[in-house]
């Protein structure tokens, strides 16, 4: 029974990385597509923190058999998995400190996701790695405030479009920054 549920939750955190990873990237596209660079700059940034859990994720799964699930059989809080940037909450003008809001609400969600699981699972070993799993998402909520407290305040909101492109000179230090740090989190050796 303990392999069914581990398995069971390593199938949906492999969903919930993959779907982030992807989202960000096709984030990463439209905002370079709009010529906001700061922004671009971090969803990819973001892309490339998924893709390491991901892989995390893969090399704890190499060993449990994963139920392949049909897209209606995940259980997620709500329609799409947790740590999915929804693409309404998404548009081109939006300001770095918007994007990071926006990521650190996705890492909140999956903390939560993956503690409830921690506390609800009732298998000892799934327990275990979800609580180490909602402790890693934790830490990237901790490292985005850390960067958002380096933010200057958005000049106003950008809550319109309009066919010019995107300067946030104030932010790119920080985008370039952003880009020099190691991940959130390193994996966990094997």
């Amino acid at each position: 029974m303990g392999a069914n549920k581990l398995g069971r939750f390593l199938a949906h955190s492999v969903a919930l990385e993959s779907e982030a990873q992807e989202r960000y990237l096709e984030l990463a596209e439209v905002m370079a597509a709009h010529d906001n660079r700061p922004v671009a700059d971090f969803f990819r940034r973001m892309a490339d923190e998924a893709s390491l859990h991901l892989l995390e994720v893969t090399k704890i799964a190499v060993e449990v058999p994963l139920p392949q699930l049909k897209a209606w059989e995940f259980e997620w809080p709500e329609m799409e998995a947790p740590e999915t940037t929804s693409h309404e909450a998404v548009y081109s003008r939006m300001s770095l400190r918007q994007a990071m809001l926006l990521a650190l609400d996705n890492e909140c969600a999956a903390e939560q996701y993956y503690r409830h699981v921690s506390q609800t699972s009732g298998d000892a070993e799934t327990a275990r790695i979800a609580a180490d799993f909602a402790d890693e998402e934790l830490s990237h909520a901790a490292a985005l405030k850390r960067l958002l407290a380096n933010l200057p305040p958005d000049d106003a909101p950008r809550l319109h479009e309009d066919s010019g492109p995107v300067r946030h000179t104030r932010c790119q230090s920080l985008v370039d920054q952003l880009s020099r740090l190691p991940i959130f989190l390193a994996p966990k050796p094997m």
